[in-house]
């Protein structure tokens, strides 16, 4: 059987953490410290930062149990929507938020996993020969990168991982693709840094929004097509398709013309738009159920109303809760919110987990003082 070289601890392409290389600039591995007990996800919203602390409790258990969590306001500016995504213009503001947001909840962990819009990204699925070792597939995969991405090597955050053998020639394997351009990962590090955190890995935002919905649901149907999930942030809807925690469709647009109170209808008229786009796209199968997160996901009657005119079940994704509605540790209002930053804790914790343990003393000495 032939053994994949594996690059994350994921299936396919996530992290866009820089390193550098003979000059060039890479995404490669996790820069992580070993022995952490808990790891913090923090989503950078146009007006909003969202911070969650994930426990080695709640990652050994699979849950979402939040050791600690919050919502801080950013300073108008700060953070500005291009290209369909959060643009940080300012990151020592950012920063500032981050820095308030921590005090304000007593967060402990030092290292956190970011995200970059995945409307800002680059993805392509490349077929390479099965039988590179792990350093020819990396040389192979970036000259074929170079030809695929529309800006300059010096200024790209590039991430591959070799996902399965081509079905009609096992002698090739699929490799996924994902890149940014540089300043996209480094003014979120910077912020990171300015709000006294370090940034262990950036990922795309959809990525952690497909890790956390398929834990949160924990036991999908079986045999049933992929999951959709609709974020509704404060200017922008974003649906992606996801088999499992791999994203297989991702399609984000604007909404400048929604007021802050916009009403269930409509909203439902963007949610039903994005799912038919989803659902006619090339190899997307009828969507088995459709998760609601973001902002506005708790806009009275939306849920109900979308699945009346989408003729599927539809519910909010709310980390707080079980799917049935039975109830965890509370995280108020904000929880629809925070489903990107959990599945940025996941992942970020997760990789930590790779690593040997710490002696009691390293792990406090990393995690900072309560």
């Amino acid at each position: 059987m032939l053994t994949l070289p594996k690059r994350n601890s994921s299936s396919h392409p996530k992290g866009l953490s820089e390193t550098t290389r003979g000059g060039r600039r890479f995404a490669r591995g996790l820069a992580v410290r070993r022995g952490r007990r808990v790891f913090a996800g923090v989503d950078i919203g146009v007006s909003t930062v969202k911070l969650v602390e994930l426990s080695r409790r709640a990652i050994s258990a699979k849950t979402l149990l939040a050791r600690t969590w919050g919502v801080e306001p950013l300073p108008p500016g700060a953070v500005e929507t291009a290209n369909s995504g959060a643009n940080i213009s300012d990151p020592d503001a950012v920063g500032e938020a981050i820095r308030r947001l921590r005090a304000r909840i007593g967060a402990k962990a030092r290292a956190a996993a970011l995200s970059v819009p995945h409307s800002v990204a680059v993805t392509k699925t490349l077929r390479m020969d099965a039988g590179l070792t792990d350093e020819e597939l990396e040389v192979e995969v970036v000259l074929e990168a170079e030809r695929h991405i529309p800006f300059s090597p010096d200024e790209t955050a590039l991430d591959f991982e070799p996902s399965q053998l081509c079905l009609d020639d096992p002698a090739l394997v699929e490799v996924d693709v994902v890149a940014c351009h540089l300043e996209q990962v480094r003014r979120r590090e910077a912020a990171a840094t300015a709000g006294g955190l370090t940034a262990a890995v950036v990922e795309l935002d959809t990525a952690a929004v497909a890790r956390a919905a398929h834990w949160w649901l924990r036991t999908p149907p079986a045999g049933a097509g992929p999951l959709f999930v609709v974020a509704l942030g404060a200017n922008t809807a974003t649906l992606l398709a996801a088999n499992g925690e791999d994203v297989v469709f991702a399609r984000q647009d604007e909404l400048p013309d929604f007021p802050a109170g916009a009403t269930a209808e409509d909203l439902v008229r963007q949610i039903v738009r994005l799912v038919r786009l989803g659902a006619t796209a090339p190899g997307i199968a009828e969507p088995a159920r459709l998760l609601l997160v973001g902002g506005r996901a708790r806009t009275p009657d939306l849920a109900a109303l979308a699945a009346q005119r989408l003729g599927l079940p539809v519910c909010v994704a709310d980390p707080a809760l079980q799917p049935d509605g039975a109830g965890r540790r509370p995280l108020d209002d904000a929880g629809p919110q925070l489903l990107t930053a959990c599945g940025l804790a996941q992942r970020g914790w997760s990789a930590c987990a790779t690593r040997s343990s710490a002696t009691p003393a390293e792990a406090r000495q990393e995690e900072g003082p309560p």
